[in-house]
């Protein structure tokens, strides 16, 4: 998915970090930053990322008139109860349970809690445990494709931009906006 009508010149070696820009001229698979680790071994004291939040589209609504919602199924919260994220819009597939929108956000992570697949991950599954010392869980994966992040408050979503799939997005061809016109004749002068 490309909504541009051009990708980014700079292709994966941009460092436009607007959440616009990504959503709109970059691919799925575009990662802004390396892993969260990798960040603080940089810029030690950077708190600032971007995830990726896939979601429906009623489910989006939602997300826009009132704020994210904590997942507390223990069956789907591998890193504990919170917001989930990952690295790329491509990265949320086979995780999230749905589909239809996609959300870039800014992330103000806190202090964060590393996991891999070496610790005692499923201590973490369904608990809130983690509150009372961190802000985030980190997931480092093995293929850091699969990387993911947890964060405990809808709080630390700083910005966020978001995209309803076509399909899912009535509006557009309601309001007769997917054709190209010349003049826009509305009867309203």
């Amino acid at each position: 998915m490309r909504l541009g009508d051009k990708p980014c010149p700079d292709g994966f070696q941009c460092r436009n970090r607007r959440l616009e820009h990504i959503l709109i001229f970059h691919s799925e698979d575009f990662k802004p930053q390396e892993r969260y680790s990798q960040v603080q071994q940089k810029n030690p004291g950077e708190t600032l990322y971007i995830g990726f939040h896939r979601t429906n589209a009623e489910a989006a609504v939602s997300i826009a008139h009132s704020d994210f919602a904590i997942s507390t199924n223990p069956q789907t919260t591998m890193l504990g109860q919170g917001v989930y994220f990952a690295r790329s819009m491509a990265e949320t597939e086979g995780k999230a349970n749905s589909a239809g929108a996609y959300v870039c956000a800014e992330i103000q992570m806190g202090r964060v809690k590393d996991v891999s697949p070496g610790s005692n991950i499923n201590a973490l599954r369904g608990t809130r445990d983690w509150w009372a010392t961190y802000d985030t869980v980190y997931y480092n994966h093995p293929n850091d494709s699969r990387d993911e992040f947890c964060v405990k408050s809808p709080d630390q979503i700083l910005r966020w931009v978001m995209v309803v799939d076509a399909e899912c997005d009535k509006k557009v061809q309601n309001y007769g906006l997917n054709t190209e016109f010349d003049d826009t004749k509305c009867g309203c002068i």
